[in-house]
């Protein structure tokens, strides 16, 4: 495992374990999250639970464009927000 996986995994864990105890993201943590809209949740070959939708807003990725997210650890429709091992996600409108 190379360190940036490592600090990504660490900082995943550490969102994990709040939001296992009933901490919401904070508007810092949602101010630059890129938005996720026309999503769902699904199971990749891996029978790794994701989320898969229209991202607008990536850090990495530029403009709008359909993704599959990094394996899913929370989800908060209701309050419009998702967790993936590499980042939160703002929800928009779902398919389901």
């Amino acid at each position: 495992m190379s360190v940036d996986e490592a600090v990504t995994l660490e900082a995943a864990l550490a969102a994990f374990d709040a939001v296992t105890v009933g901490a919401a993201p904070t508007a810092r943590d949602l101010a630059g999250a890129p938005r996720l809209v026309d999503w769902r949740h699904c199971l990749v070959p891996t029978v790794e639970r994701v989320l898969i939708g229209t991202a607008e807003g990536h850090p990495r990725l530029p403009g709008r464009r359909s993704v599959v997210t990094s394996p899913l650890l929370a989800l908060d429709a209701e309050a419009g927000w998702a967790r993936t091992v590499s980042r939160f996600y703002r929800l928009g409108r779902s398919l389901v």
